[in-house]
């Protein structure tokens, strides 16, 4: 039913609104960047190898690309048009290119951190998009996901918000067990109203 739900609606409007996803976040209070934004502090050094894969419009994509040699991968065609042309207006360079998680088109070892904001929830088969994003990574390299769920504390707000992104289609999961199954040393930080956004780092061994 929810990979209904994203095939048939969410896939589609996701691309078609583009040019309006930041005015819906403006609208909010720039409620998505700013806890997107928590990923920051668990990256390495500038200059570093990044893939952020579902980068959406590219507000964060375009501040990584201050700092870092970026590349992107998202499944929306109009994402990805938005975000090239955010990143000419302001000089920054990113290899970017529609695609699917589940084979992504880059070696193995080719990054030093992959990140995905706000998109892992969305992929009905995580296993199969967590064993890409740690294919490409190299020996020492990270796996950083910011998403949505229910917290450590079982409190009400936040089982609650896990509920209504699963009646939205997305899938509420553990990373932590996902990431340590593949052989990942774990932090995990949760944070925002009712602790109901986490991140989670998963290091590959070096």
């Amino acid at each position: 039913m929810r990979e209904r739900i994203q095939r048939h609606f969410w896939a589609p409007a996701y691309d078609r609104l583009a040019r309006l996803y930041d005015a819906v976040d403006w609208f909010t209070g720039n409620t998505t960047h700013r806890l997107r934004k928590r990923a920051l502090r668990y990256l390495p050094p500038s200059g570093s190898r990044l893939l952020e894969i579902g980068f959406g419009s590219g507000r964060l994509h375009l501040e990584l690309a201050e700092r870092y040699a970026m590349a992107g991968l998202d499944r929306a065609p109009g994402m990805v048009c938005l975000t090239k042309r955010r990143l000419a207006a302001h000089g920054r360079r990113s290899s970017l290119c529609v695609g699917s998680a589940y084979a992504l088109p880059w070696p193995d070892g080719h990054f030093d951190v992959v990140l995905s904001t706000f998109a892992f929830s969305a992929f009905p088969d995580a296993g199969r998009a967590l064993d890409e994003m740690v294919r490409v990574i190299r020996p020492g390299g990270k796996v950083i996901i910011v998403d949505a769920g229910e917290a450590a504390d079982g409190n009400l707000f936040a089982r609650l918000l896990a509920r209504l992104w699963e009646l939205f289609g997305d899938y509420m999961r553990d990373e932590v067990v996902l990431m340590e199954a593949r052989g990942l040393a774990i932090e995990r930080e949760e944070y925002g109203p009712g602790r109901c956004v986490h991140v989670v780092v998963g290091t590959r061994p070096a």
